[in-house]
């Protein structure tokens, strides 16, 4: 019975919430989630002379800052709650979604540190991640991942360029097999995949999920 009100309650939030309506053409409404925009990296590749402090998510492409992108992406997708990793600028940051900073602890952890910081915070079960610098994302993506995981093991997306392993949908019972793999020292994200028995998603057009990781990576796709 709780299961049946459970379900009933979610398709009527489903029902009244315009980004939930999308949503359904794409996945089970049952299953409910949060999104994670990764934005807490250093931008390296996009400093210049011109722009030393740059921020990639805040940069505009296509008349908005990347974060605005994918906040409008993952509300479509029908996330509940969005939250955004980002160590650098949370004020500006903000606009976009609730701002997660990493635990001190695991500062030079990498982008798995905000992933672990928003499977903590996370209302929702379940969490779809994506990178701020990820375009050309596909409608489907969190219903195809969500269809593929498991509480105990996460989805990632699959092109012909090979893994995009950040954009993912895990539950958040992953949180604390994600810290005793940090502080033993991993770092990479496809090991802490492996780990876990992550599932690989296909996704068969080439120009799908889109890194702009670098200026010609940026003019290429603007």
């Amino acid at each position: 019975m709780r299961q049946d009100t459970e379900g009933s309650l979610r398709t009527l939030l489903c029902l009244s919430n315009p980004s939930r309506v999308q949503a359904a053409r794409w996945r089970d409404v049952s299953i409910l989630f949060d999104g994670l925009i990764l934005a807490g990296g250093q931008s390296r590749r996009m400093r210049s002379a011109d722009a030393p402090e740059a921020d990639k998510g805040l940069m505009p492409w296509r008349g908005e800052p990347l974060a605005a992108h994918a906040c409008r992406y993952l509300r479509a997708q029908g996330a509940d709650a969005v939250w955004i990793s980002a160590n650098r600028h949370p004020e500006d940051y903000a606009a976009y979604g609730t701002v997660v900073r990493d635990d001190p602890d695991h500062a030079q952890c990498g982008p798995l540190a905000g992933v672990l910081a928003g499977l903590r915070r996370a209302r929702s079960p379940w969490l779809f991640v994506l990178p701020v610098d990820v375009v050309r994302q596909p409608g489907d993506l969190a219903a195809r991942l969500a269809a593929a995981a498991r509480p105990d093991r996460p989805a990632y997306a699959r092109t012909s360029d090979g893994p995009h392993p950040l954009c993912l949908m895990a539950h958040h019972d992953l949180a604390d097999g994600l810290q005793a793999f940090l502080d033993a020292g991993g770092r990479q994200v496809q090991g802490w995949l492996r780990s876990c028995g992550a599932v690989a998603v296909d996704f068969s057009d080439a120009d799908a999920l889109i890194n702009l990781n670098t200026p010609e990576d940026w003019d290429r796709w603007s």
